[in-house]
């Protein structure tokens, strides 16, 4: 029973707090957090525009979805984007109860917390 509750909620709170210096240390858990939401992410388009949001992120700029993106990742349509992005923020709420590639209307692209960007490109910079 154990195993359906972690899959469906994801893991307790105190199981991401493992290693931090106190619970209230939000720092720690949003590193914890993402720590098991990109161990999840395999798909290599997921992966690849994860990796490109998080670095236009830090540059307060969006990835923006338009015929050339289309072309780079070889997709007809804009709505294989809605897949690509589907995975890594399916398990994002599960684990951190949001999201972590959020669209931005005004820009037509996708966008990251400034904060997940940074441990995103941390994370895999050392994997």
């Amino acid at each position: 029973m154990s195993l359906v509750w972690r899959w469906a909620m994801g893991p307790r709170r105190d199981e991401l707090h493992s290693g931090a210096a106190e619970a209230g240390d939000e720092t720690e858990l949003r590193r914890n957090q993402l720590a098991v939401v990109l161990r999840t992410i395999h798909g290599v388009d997921s992966r690849r525009l994860v990796r490109e949001v998080a670095e236009l992120s830090l540059a307060d700029a969006s990835l923006v979805l338009d015929e050339a993106l289309k072309q780079r990742y070889g997709k007809t349509t804009g709505t294989a984007f809605a897949g690509i992005v589907a995975g890594p923020n399916k398990v994002m709420r599960r684990i951190a109860r949001r999201d972590l590639l959020v669209w931005d209307a005004a820009s037509g692209g996708y966008r990251m917390h400034p904060a997940d960007a940074e441990i995103v490109l941390e994370t895999w910079s050392q994997a």
